[in-house]
């Protein structure tokens, strides 16, 4: 759960909290992966990776977007999820749309792997990966 600057986890059986995150401004797009990471991202323009483990940042990109990340998408892997992905969508509220292997977050400025301009003021991002019989690739809607 987000609000304001503060993220927290919570056990899904007793709603008692597990880990609470502090973030440097507010958090506007969050969204788990199946590897035991949760990435945010909002008014400070990048994304953060947290280890729900530890509750402590793992990695970050900074500056991944011009203006505040809106939305936050987590592509999982077509094998059957037994490896953890490494495709994070990010959407900004400028209309920009960029596609990251965290792989590459440890290097000293990632670069997208794509990027697409909506020019639109986007709110939010829902992605699925998913191939469906008449798609051959995962989609993005906004």
């Amino acid at each position: 759960m987000a609000a304001e600057e503060k993220v927290t986890v919570h056990d899904s059986e007793d709603a008692r909290i597990i880990h609470e995150m502090r973030c440097d401004k507010r958090v506007l797009a969050l969204a788990p992966s199946k590897n035991g990471a949760l990435y945010t991202g909002g008014e400070d323009r990048g994304i953060t990776a947290w280890d729900l483990s530890s509750g402590k940042v793992s990695s970050r990109i900074e500056g991944a977007h011009s203006t505040r990340v809106k939305g936050i998408v987590i592509f999982d892997n077509q094998n059957n999820g037994s490896e953890s992905s490494t495709l994070v969508a990010s959407a900004s509220s400028d209309g920009i749309i960029r596609i990251w292997d965290v792989r590459m977050i440890g290097s000293e400025k990632p670069t997208p792997l794509a990027e697409a301009n909506t020019k639109a003021r986007l709110t939010c991002l829902a992605g699925t990966s998913l191939k469906c019989k008449s798609m051959e690739a995962s989609s993005i809607h906004t």
